[in-house]
Formats: structure tokens, sequence, C-alpha cells
């Protein structure tokens, strides 16, 4: 039996990676004798490789960058597998209903055709059966693959409700002092607390993010006129002239976005524009800095940022900004976050609960390893001949 990804998964492949329909059905691995595709598994990947390939290139040029998501591609499938037949063993069902509801929300995914006019309800028909075929996969087995999401996600909310212990309010407040330990930097609180590293950990994690979301905040457009330390004298000399020529032009914050993307469009100029948000004390601590000290509406001199061993073309050289808005910091205290913090244990409640499900379920599933990766011949061609190597992890 094959199975496909997600609906999210499929929807992101039809209509980002390009799939195409011809590729070939083996199977990566079994779960209980249940096959799962390598057109599934080939489709995950390359959309979780094209995530990653937005965020963050640079991780790509790893050594075995995509054995090491394909692994964790794989271990994610078998992870639904053992679900789906567990949910499937309680008599967990999709709806039509449900399912409807779902296609409901793919189809207003496709909202324009080429020409950019608005796709009708027929449009839109047409739209998501014509990407279905272009994966290779008939209507059925999509509309199977929903149910399946589905049915996944009635078990696990099924799994949380019935073993969710409720929050009382004295774990809530122990947990605020925790936090609140760590956010106003209580450093005896603190070394008292870090005895226990897991409470410590979790309370840091939540004071760190709260440091953050409190903070005072800026939004400002900014026009960036490049250069950096390695240019001459003369070129930065030329530079720095073209910024004050920009900022001339500016005559208050009514005109500096027409000004930014006049000078930003000029082809290999090295001008650029945007507009930022900052929390204070963020880096680069020049900007932020800058940013806090004017006022909203002002508009700025020019002012340079330069920083020795700097990426190529790090945000660097001569600023020019103009201030939209300013928002005070708030104050971190029991009665404003109280429900917050509530939230936030029973979400790490709910996420162990659905990880000792997924230990338990693995543990009694009888599961085969069929793909094989290129870093795992390597590890086992480094070991010497009288060791053996450990089947590796999925």
């Amino acid at each position: 039996m094959k199975k496909f990804g997600g609906l999210v998964l499929l929807f992101l492949c039809l209509v980002i990676t390009g799939c195409t329909k011809e590729q070939v059905q083996t199977a990566v691995a079994t779960v209980n004798g249940v096959e799962l595709s390598s057109v599934e598994f080939d489709n995950n990947l390359e959309r979780v490789v094209n995530v990653v390939k937005n965020q963050n290139p640079q991780a790509l040029q790893q050594p075995f960058a995509r054995d090491i998501l394909g692994k964790r591609v794989l271990q994610d499938m078998i992870v639904k597998e053992v679900f789906l037949q567990q949910a499937k063993k309680s008599n967990i069902e999709a709806t039509q209903e449900e399912i409807d509801s779902i296609l409901t929300k793919v189809k207003e995914q496709f909202k324009f055709n080429a020409d950019g006019k608005e796709l009708t309800p027929e449009e839109k028909d047409t739209a998501l059966d014509n990407a279905i075929k272009e994966q290779g996969i008939t209507k059925e087995q999509y509309l199977a693959a929903i149910a399946d999401d589905v049915i996944i996600e009635k078990y696990r909310k099924g799994l949380i409700s019935t073993n969710l212990k409720p929050v009382s309010d004295e774990e809530t407040k122990t947990f605020f002092d925790n936090v609140s330990a760590i956010y106003n930097n209580d450093k005896k609180k603190i070394e008292e607390l870090q005895k226990n590293e897991g409470r410590y950990n979790e309370a840091d994690i939540v004071a760190q993010q709260l440091k953050i979301s409190l903070a005072p905040k800026v939004q400002f457009d900014l026009i960036l006129v490049y250069a950096d330390n390695n240019m001459s004298k003369e070129e930065l000399a030329q530079r720095k002239q073209i910024a004050n020529a920009i900022r001339k032009e500016i005559k208050d914050k009514s005109n500096f976005a027409d000004v930014a993307n006049k000078y930003a469009q000029q082809q290999d100029s090295r001008i650029y524009s945007s507009k930022m948000s900052m929390y204070e004390g963020m880096k680069p601590v020049e900007l932020s800095s800058k940013a806090f000290k004017l006022n909203v509406g002002e508009v700025s001199n020019v002012f340079e940022i330069f920083r020795d061993n700097a990426e190529p073309n790090a945000a660097q050289g001569y600023f020019i900004m103009n201030i939209i808005e300013k928002a005070a910091g708030q104050k971190f205290t029991y009665a404003s976050f109280e429900q917050q913090l509530k939230d936030y244990i029973n979400q790490k409640r709910a996420e162990s609960i659905v990880s000792q499900a997924v230990q338990t379920l693995l543990k009694e599933a009888d599961i085969k390893i069929i793909k094989t990766f290129k870093m795992d011949k390597v590890a086992q061609s480094s070991q010497p001949a009288n060791q053996t190597t450990e089947q590796p992890a999925a």
C-alpha cells in the first residue's frame, strides 16, 4: 500500500517544487509491512530542501546536508505511518465534511491565473485537478492523503485530551517566579534554579523570548549606500557623496519612500532600501541605538556603520533612516501573563504526551529501512575491519 504526503506537504510540493510524474514507485521503508513510497520521500525532501535554501542556503553546503535532511524526512514519514496505523486500530475515521473543508482551503490557494485575473470556483477546481495530475497521482489518492491527515490529527488531539493534566495556579505561579528570576537577572534565584537543569532551561527559553517581545521597539524606513573597508579612499568618498546627495533630495518623511525607490532601482548601484523593525539592543547595535535616538517622523542625517571582517554584502556603509513608529517596552507581570504561561505549560505537556506516544509506537512497530544514504556508507567504510557498524537511525 502506497502512502502520499500530508495535505500541506503535498500542496507545497505541487505548487512549489514542481515534482514530476515520471518518478518510479519504490519503497524507502516498511512499517508493519506497509510500504512508504520513494515518491513521497523525494517530494517531501525537495520541499524541505527548498525551505532551507530560502532560509539558510549556507546550510546546504555542509557535508551530507541532503542526507541529514533526508533522514529527518524519513523519520517523519515513519512516525506519521505508525500514528496512522494506531489511529485506524482505534476506529478513527475522517468524515466527508472534514475532507471537503480542507479541500476548500486548498482551492483558495489558487486565486489568480497567469494574467492576474481572479479564478472562478470552477477554475479553482480545474487548477487543483491539474496540479494533482502533475504530481503523478490520482484524485482518489490525493483525497485519501487528506483523509489520513485528518485521522492522524484526530488521534493526536484525542491523546492529548485524554492524558493532559490541567495546569494549577500554583504551577503557573512557580513557573512565573522561575522566568521572572532570569528575566530580571536575579542572580541569587538563578543560582538556586540552576540546580535543576531542566527547570532552568525551560524558564530561560521563555525569559529570553520575553526580553525580545517586551522590549521597546522601533520601525523605520532605511536607505543603505553600500561600502566596505576594502574600498579605496576615493571609492569611499564617492559612496559617501552619493549618500549625501540622496539625503539632500529627501525633503522630509513625505518623500522618503519615493527617493529610496528611485535610487534602489538603479542597476548595479548597490543602493538598497527596506522597512525594518528592531527591538532595543538588537544587533547591529549601531543601527538600533541610532533608531531609538531619533523621534517619530524624523529623518536622520547620513551616518556610517563599518565592521571589520564583515561578510561580503553585509549591511555596512552609509545609512539614512526615517522613523515611522515607536513602541514602549512592556512590563512582565503575573497578572498580564498568567494565561500565556498556562498555555505554554499546556503546550509543553501536550508535546510530551505525543512524544512519549511516538516512542512507544516506534518500539512496538516492525520497521525496516530500505533507503540507503551516502553518509552511512562513508561511515561504514571508515570503520576498522574488526569493528561492526551500528544500523543507522532513521
